[in-house]
């Protein structure tokens, strides 16, 4: 269990969408706040009166406007950090892991790919990078041509 071992590092990507600076983005982390909604108490993407905010990502598995509260524990605590990705960070490490290591990862997973590439130049040698892939990019292909700007013909 890594959340009890307190060598482990746990860091959380999220879908910044097109910037967190921009109003097309799901991460809740860095630009939402405490709220209620779905009968849970978590951060989440909303408005001045509470109301939820719509939210963007290029990734249908995290076009949600909040986090899971053990994400919002976990972060409250120290124990986890959450960095955005954005739309095309997590493209782009789609594709490098796609013709690097012959793998199509779902553009969920992806976003973590794209932290990892970041965050590996600054390690030692014999540090070591989990990343949980968590499904297959295959069903992504379509949603990678189209913010590409190229059709498919199916």
């Amino acid at each position: 269990d890594f959340i009890e071992d307190s060598e482990v590092r746990l860091i959380g990507c999220e879908a910044a969408g097109l910037g967190v600076d921009t109003d097309k983005t799901a991460a809740t982390m860095s630009t939402g706040s405490m709220g209620i909604f779905h009968g849970m108490k978590s951060y989440f993407c909303q408005d001045e009166y509470g109301q939820i905010a719509p939210v963007y990502s290029i990734s249908a598995g995290l076009d949600y406007p909040g986090i899971g509260p053990e994400h919002a524990n976990l972060s409250d605590t120290g124990r986890a950090e959450y960095v955005p990705i954005t739309d095309q960070e997590a493209v782009d490490a789609f594709e490098f892991l796609a013709r690097m290591e012959g793998i199509i990862p779902a553009i969920e997973s992806a976003h973590a790919v794209a932290y990892a590439r970041k965050l590996a130049p600054s390690m030692n040698k014999d540090q070591i990078i989990v990343i949980n892939l968590s499904g297959r990019g295959d069903k992504d292909v379509a949603a990678i041509a189209r913010y590409r700007g190229e059709q498919l013909y199916e």
